[in-house]
C-alpha cells in the first residue's frame, strides 16, 4: 500500500510541478552529507506526542530513513480525510517538533529524499461541493530542526476525465 501511496504521490506532484510557472526548488539543491546507515535509536518518549502514538512511531523507526539522511516519515488516519505526518530520527528517535496534516494544517507531504532536506507538500483547495478546484504545493527544507517555506506554487486542480 505505501508504495502505491508513493506512486500516486509522484504523479500528483510530477503533474503539479509541470504545471507551474516558474522554477521550483530541486531535490540536488539541499543535499545531506550522509544517510544514517548506523543502530537505530529507541524512541524518545520524552515528548508527550510520541507517547501518545509510539506504536506508529516505533513501527516507523523500523523503516529506512526518507528524509534529510537520518528521517523518517510516517503518516495514519485521523479521520474521513485527515491525515497526520510526523517525522522521527533513525539516529536520536526524537521527534522533529513540527509535522503536517490535521484538520488545523491539510497539507499532505507528497515527495522526499533520505539525501535531501527538501520536503514537498501540496493542500488541496475545495468548493462547497467539495470538488478539488486547485492545489497548492509548498516547498520546504528542513534547517537547524525547522521546516523553512521557499516556495509555494498555486495550480488549479486538473481536470479529470
Amino acid at each position: 500500500m505505501k508504495k502505491i501511496l508513493m506512486a500516486l504521490i509522484c504523479s500528483m506532484l510530477s503533474v503539479t510541478v509541470l504545471h507551474a510557472k516558474t522554477n521550483v526548488p530541486q531535490f540536488s539543491d539541499y543535499p545531506v552529507k550522509s544517510v544514517y546507515t548506523g543502530k537505530t535509536a529507541q524512541l524518545d518518549l520524552s515528548d508527550d506526542y510520541a507517547r501518545m502514538f509510539r506504536t506508529r512511531l516505533r513501527d516507523a523507526l523500523k523503516e529506512k530513513p526518507d528524509f534529510a539522511g537520518e528521517y523518517v516519515i510516517t503518516m495514519w488516519g485521523c479521520g474521513a480525510s485527515c491525515r497526520m505526518y510526523s517525522f522521527v530520527s533513525k539516529r536520536t528517535g526524537k521527534l522533529l517538533n513540527a509535522g503536517f496534516g490535521g484538520e488545523q494544517n491539510a497539507e499532505d507531504v507528497i515527495a522526499s529524499k533520505a539525501n535531501s532536506r527538501l520536503l514537498v507538500t501540496q493542500e488541496e483547495h475545495t468548493n462547497e461541493n467539495w470538488e478539488v478546484e486547485s492545489l497548492t504545493t509548498r516547498f520546504y527544507i528542513l534547517e537547524k530542526g525547522k521546516f523553512k517555506l521557499l516556495k509555494a506554487v498555486k495550480t488549479a486542480a486538473p481536470k479529470e476525465e
